[in-house]
């Protein structure tokens, strides 16, 4: 799932797991798209507006979540370089199954409401440059951190919320499958977590408890678009649960008190 995170300074838009470039920077890979026909019974009762809305929001979707797919890939490499237990590669590639399912069930949706048969770009896994162990660690651990620990935890909160107040079934369906896959992934991240801590480099435990204090406050896990009717956007999945006066981001609050709690409190020196 995409989320819009909002810090003091910058918006991004991340995925549960992001694909990123050499600096940090996301990669998406574009949609093809294919024959054009809408034939969904469902859909041709919606207004034009709405159709486009929710295609653009499920296309979008489906190429970050196809991005996905490569950034775990690479993630089970990196995780087999640095000497990681089989199991977590293994559970690397699982991910990267799973999200090569969300990605088809988005083009799917996209499809639908666009009348076009859509299907992922392509996208190269990126050149990584040589690290030493120490560097690879910390750079694994603060990725778990955010792109892992945080933010796939709450897309699973999000989707799970999102599927709730969906009442289109194909749509609900892949907001289930989503937010189970989702919760699947957080807690993958923080087993990567827990053994990046565990190797013992002080490098790698200043840096996480460093970070931990950086986790953006406030983000926004969809934008609906103005002037759409708002209650037909969300009973297709295009919602906010968060963003509600009952939600008043406590779905996030939450998610970020977990996420700090599981990094190691520094050392108090008493007197």
């Amino acid at each position: 799932m995409g989320l819009r995170r909002t810090t003091v300074s910058t918006t991004t838009i991340v995925a549960g797991r992001p694909l990123r470039r050499r600096k940090g920077r996301l990669r998406v890979a574009r949609s093809r798209r294919g024959h054009s026909h809408l034939t969904d019974r469902q859909a041709l009762r919606l207004s034009p507006s709405v159709r486009k809305a929710l295609g653009d929001h499920w296309r979008a979707q489906g190429e970050i979540e196809h991005a996905s797919v490569v950034a775990f890939h690479d993630l089970a490499r990196r995780l087999t370089a640095v000497g990681a237990p089989t199991t977590l590669a293994d559970r690397a590639l699982r991910a990267a199954t799973q999200e090569a399912d969300h990605a088809q069930r988005c083009f799917d949706l996209a499809g639908r409401y666009l009348g076009q048969n859509l299907l992922p770009g392509r996208l190269l896994r990126p050149i990584r440059l040589p690290r030493s162990r120490e560097t690879e660690l910390t750079r694994l651990a603060l990725e778990a951190l955010s792109d892992g620990v945080l933010d796939e935890g709450y897309a699973a909160w999000t989707a799970a919320g999102q599927a709730e107040r969906a009442t289109d079934p194909r749509v609900r369906d892949t907001l289930l499958v989503i937010a189970r896959d989702e919760a699947e992934h957080a807690e993958l991240s923080v087993a990567v977590l827990a053994w990046c801590l565990a190797q013992g480099a002080a490098e790698v435990v200043t840096a996480v408890v460093a970070a931990s204090t950086r986790l953006p406050t406030m983000v926004s896990s969809c934008v609906t678009p103005a002037g759409v009717d708002a209650a037909t956007l969300a009973d297709h999945g295009l919602f906010d649960p968060d963003g509600t006066c009952a939600g008043n981001g406590s779905g996030y609050a939450s998610v970020l008190a977990t996420t700090r709690a599981i990094v190691p409190q520094p050392a108090t020196s008493s007197c």
